[in-house]
């Protein structure tokens, strides 16, 4: 039998010596000894480790021993019968577990390949997109693509992003947040602004209010209080004047549509969410002066290239995208 061939890893050379240029190897650790390694970060514990992954405790002590025997550095300290990671250990932690969830969405999507004969991708898209945006664009994309097949989670963008760093999502569309680009990118793609919209029988069609005690006399209508678009509202009203007396928040734009229509309060969406209604009278549009912004995009992880289906589909959304808020 030939003898395995040594796991050097990725050679490279240091240049800036001409004669003899000297090679050194970059090591990269087996996938059994990072399942180890994350294991110890997730249990603290070398007995509960070897339970988790069904092996000896002694194979435990020696997966890490030969780990960090390679690394020339600790990565587990141990106290008593807990253990931490090392600076070493936190800067190794944070790579491997990313390398192995990579590897495993490889494994499943050629796993998917192999079975079914087509690509699939999981995304994430806001409720708001979900009920005005994902069925058209969802059309037209498997119009071109036909071996493909697209998994969709709803839910709030902040969740979403979450997903993605569990691998669960491939890309996450929503809208953009400073506080979550941090360890995402963050793909800009349209811009909308939102208004008031009330009945047609409500007494701003009567006479425009002119007064912050005109505004505090009305019950807004907003989106769930979890979601960006109410921090973006509750953060823009107080900085033009405008104070909330009373607000009722439900995380469904048809019901706020409706109760707005009913002359239950005053809504507070973006006008293309509303373009039937609008065109059709049962609403009116009033400005909000200046109005409060969102800036639609895609969130995807720092170390993710799109397939080409998933390029396909991204363009899908912001044709849709365009078309619906343009």
């Amino acid at each position: 039998m030939r003898p395995p061939l040594p796991s050097f890893g990725v050679t490279k050379t240091l240049f800036g010596m001409d004669s003899a240029p000297f090679l050194f190897m970059v090591y990269i650790p087996d996938i059994r000894q990072i399942k180890v390694f994350l294991a110890l970060e997730e249990t603290r514990s070398f007995t509960a480790s070897a339970e988790k992954l069904n092996i000896t405790q002694s194979a435990v002590s020696h997966s890490l021993k030969s780990l960090e025997t390679s690394f020339s550095c600790q990565l587990i300290e141990r106290h008593g019968k807990k253990c931490m990671l090392s600076p070493h250990g936190e800067v190794f932690f944070h790579h491997a577990k990313q390398a192995l969830e990579q590897l495993e969405i490889a494994s499943k999507k050629i796993q998917t390949l192999n079975k079914w004969g087509y690509s699939s991708i999981k995304v994430g898209a806001s409720n708001t997109l979900c009920q005005y945006i994902i069925p058209e664009a969802l059309a037209n994309f498997y119009k071109k693509q036909k071996r493909a097949e697209v998994f969709i989670t709803p839910g709030d963008t902040a969740s979403l992003v979450k997903q993605l760093d569990k691998g669960k999502l491939d890309i996450a569309i929503g809208i953009r947040k400073k506080s979550l680009e941090n360890d995402h990118i963050f793909v800009p793609v349209i811009e909308d602004k939102l208004c008031f919209v009330t009945s047609p029988d409500h007494t701003w069609c009567k006479k425009a209010p002119e007064s912050c005690e005109d505004f505090e006399q009305e019950r807004f209508i907003l989106y769930d209080k979890e979601s960006i678009t109410s921090q973006i509202i509750n953060s823009h009203l107080p900085g033009i004047g405008i104070r909330q007396r009373a607000t009722l928040e439900i995380g469904n734009m048809e019901s706020i549509k409706k109760m707005a229509a009913l002359n239950v309060g005053v809504g507070i969406i973006s006008e293309w969410i509303a373009s039937e209604e609008l065109k059709n009278g049962s609403l009116v549009k009033h400005e909000i002066n200046p109005a409060p912004s969102r800036e639609w995009g895609i969130y995807m992880s720092k170390s993710k290239s799109l397939s080409l289906s998933e390029e396909e589909f991204t363009k899908c959304i912001k044709a849709q995208l365009f078309e619906c808020i343009n």
